[in-house]
C-alpha cells in the first residue's frame, strides 16, 4: 500500500512547521510507514507545483521549499549497502497515457526526470539560500506547469470557436440558452466525460506519433480507459461548469480553476499506480472523494485528519 499525498496536504503539514523540524517530520511521517507496513511515492506533479513557487520574489516561497522538502525526504528511501536513495514516483498524465495504451514511456518520462533530479538538488541540506543557483530551471518548470495547463485550455478554446462560427466568445453559453442547456445534460448524462476521454485517448496516439482513428479494436480500450480513470475525467467538470456559466475569469488560463488540470493529472498518477498497488490519496478536495465515491474507490481517498490519525502526527 502506498500513499500519495497532494499538493496541499504538504502544505498543510509543514505550515506551521520551522524548516529545522521538517527533517524530523520526514523521519516521523517513515517511521509510521514502516510500523503500518507501507510506504509512499514521489509525486511528480506535486514537486512541479511547488517549485514554481520558489521564484525569489514569491510570495509563497518559504512554505512551499518547506513542502518539497518534507515531499522529497519523506518518499525516498535510503540503500545503506549501496550508499544509494531510491523510491516510487507517481507519473504525470503525459507519462501515463503512452504507459497505459501502448506500454511505451514515451518522450516525455526523460524530462519529468530532470524534476527528480532537481528536487534533490534544490532541497540539499534543506538550505533555501539552494533556490539562487537554480533560478533558470525553477522558470522552466513554472513554463512546464502553465504549458500542461494550456493543452486544455486550447482544446477549450477550439471547441468553443467550433461552436460560434470560428468566432471565440467565453460567455457563448450565456446568449445561447439552448446550448447552454445542451451543454449541462451532456455533463449529466456523461456524454461529455467520454467526449474527453476520447481526447486524452488521441493525445495518447499523438504523444507517441501515431495517427488515431475509431475503430472496434481501440474502442474496447477506451471503454476500459473510461471506467478506470473516470475519477479523474471528471474532475474536469469543475471547469466545464464555469465554461456554461460564462464565469469571465475562466478566460485566462492563468485563472486559479484551471489549477484543476493538475488535479486531474495526480488522480491519474494515483489511479494509475493503483492497478500494481493499493493507493491512498490524500486530499481535501471535495469534488475528488465525490468522484472517487461515485467509482466505489472511497476506499482509496483520506482526508488529512484521517492521515494524521493514522501516522500519528
Amino acid at each position: 500500500m502506498k500513499y500519495f499525498l497532494d499538493t496541499n496536504i504538504y502544505r498543510n503539514l509543514v505550515h506551521a512547521v520551522p524548516l529545522k523540524e521538517v527533517k524530523a517530520l520526514a523521519e516521523k511521517i517513515q517511521n509510521a510507514e514502516s510500523d503500518l507496513g507501507v510506504t509512499s511515492g514521489f509525486p511528480i506533479v506535486v514537486a512541479m507545483e511547488l517549485i514554481k513557487h520558489l521564484e525569489e520574489t514569491d510570495p509563497e516561497l518559504e512554505e512551499c521549499f518547506r513542502a518539497l522538502c518534507l515531499a522529497f525526504d519523506h518518499s525516498k528511501k535510503y540503500n545503506s549497502e549501496k550508499d544509494t536513495f531510491y523510491g516510487a514516483f507517481f507519473p504525470p498524465l503525459n507519462v501515463i497515457l503512452p504507459k497505459y495504451f501502448f506500454n511505451e514511456d514515451g518522450p516525455f518520462l526523460e524530462a519529468y526526470k530532470v524534476i527528480m533530479a532537481l528536487t534533490k538538488d534544490l532541497t540539499e541540506n534543506h538550505d533555501l539560500e539552494n533556490i539562487h543557483k537554480y533560478q533558470d530551471k525553477i522558470k522552466v518548470v513554472r513554463d512546464q506547469v502553465n504549458f500542461e495547463k494550456k493543452e486544455l485550455f486550447d482544446n477549450v478554446e477550439k471547441h468553443l470557436r467550433e461552436l460560434n462560427d470560428g468566432e471565440l466568445d467565453w460567455q457563448y453559453f450565456l446568449k445561447n440558452k439552448a446550448q447552454k442547456e445542451k451543454w449541462f445534460r451532456e455533463m449529466r448524462t456523461g456524454k461529455s466525460f467520454a467526449f474527453l476521454a476520447e481526447g486524452f485517448m488521441m493525445r495518447a496516439y499523438g504523444i507517441t506519433g501515431r495517427e488515431y482513428a475509431r475503430t472496434k479494436e481501440n474502442f474496447s480500450q477506451f471503454y476500459d480507459f473510461h471506467n478506470e480513470f473516470y475519477p479523474a475525467i471528471a474532475m474536469s467538470s469543475l471547469i466545464l461548469e464555469q465554461i456554461g456559466h460564462g464565469t469571465p475569469a475562466i478566460s485566462k488560463v492563468n485563472d486559479h480553476r484551471w489549477n484543476t488540470v493538475l488535479d486531474i493529472s495526480m488522480m491519474f498518477g494515483a489511479i494509475f499506480n493503483s492497478k500494481r498497488d493499493t493507493i491512498i490519496f490524500v486530499t481535501e478536495e471535495k469534488k475528488m472523494h465525490e468522484f472517487f465515491k461515485i467509482n466505489n474507490m472511497q476506499d482509496q481517498i483520506i482526508k488529512l485528519g484521517e492521515f494524521k490519525k493514522r501516522f500519528s502526527l
